[in-house]
């Protein structure tokens, strides 16, 4: 009876730790990544991926809820009554699907040693395309510019600002492993039996590593061989 007792007791424990650090407050957002407390409403510009909260759902459950991605620090948050929460970053919550945009991220560790993050899935199969968007802060200018009239020059030139960062894609593969590519070398060292299949695919096919339309295309052709 105490070890019946005891496990109610634990599991209700776990149940308020769990809620209670998941809520977050709409004006200040607690960075899971990065560890800091901004006040997003001071910085130009915006880390969300969509800037409102759209409908979307995990593809675990049946409940849609109002749902945005903060590319800056990596989580996604969502909106239930009346407050915002950030989704856990574990399972069964590994992909989310944006309904109006058609958009999904999907949670991913590129390798063992590395934390989860999300990741644009851009074609799926037995092979996958993901894409890694993220932002950085630019801090302002603390001293006006020497080809700038001081009279022009507001304080808002000297906030600091979000900035979008160049994607990154990456490959995963059916075996389940993730890399990064930026050529085909990175392309062929993942498929190291399929080398004279891929090499005339890239003979035939001018695939631009930068260009999303081109990597789908190329996806597509290892989901045919695997």
């Amino acid at each position: 009876m105490k070890k019946t007792i005891s496990l109610i007791l634990l599991i209700s424990i776990n149940f308020y730790y769990s809620q209670s650090n998941v809520g977050v407050s709409y004006q200040l957002s607690t960075t899971d990544s990065k560890g800091e407390l901004l006040n997003y409403p001071e910085i130009q510009g915006s880390p969300y991926l969509s800037e409102g909260f759209t409908p979307a759902k995990a593809a675990c459950c049946n409940e849609v809820l109002p749902m945005r991605y903060d590319t800056y620090a990596d989580q996604v948050e969502y909106s239930k009554d009346g407050a915002v929460y950030i989704l856990a970053k574990q399972e069964p919550y590994t992909k989310i699907i944006f309904k109006d945009t058609n958009t999904t991220l999907q949670l991913e560790k590129v390798d063992k040693s590395s934390e989860s993050r999300y990741f644009l899935l851009l074609a799926d199969g037995k092979n996958s395309l993901l894409k890694k968007v993220g932002s950085v802060i630019e801090k302002g200018s603390t001293t006006t510019p020497l080809n700038r009239n001081p009279a022009a020059y507001s304080a808002k030139d000297n906030k600091a600002s979000f900035k979008m960062v160049n994607p990154v894609y990456y490959l995963k593969t059916a075996q389940g492993h993730i890399g990064e590519i930026k050529d085909k070398g990175d392309v062929l060292g993942l498929y190291p039996d399929k080398t004279d299949e891929l090499n005339t695919f890239f003979k035939s096919n001018k695939v631009k590593f930068n260009k999303e339309e081109s990597l789908i295309k190329l996806v597509t052709f290892i989901n045919s061989l695997t």
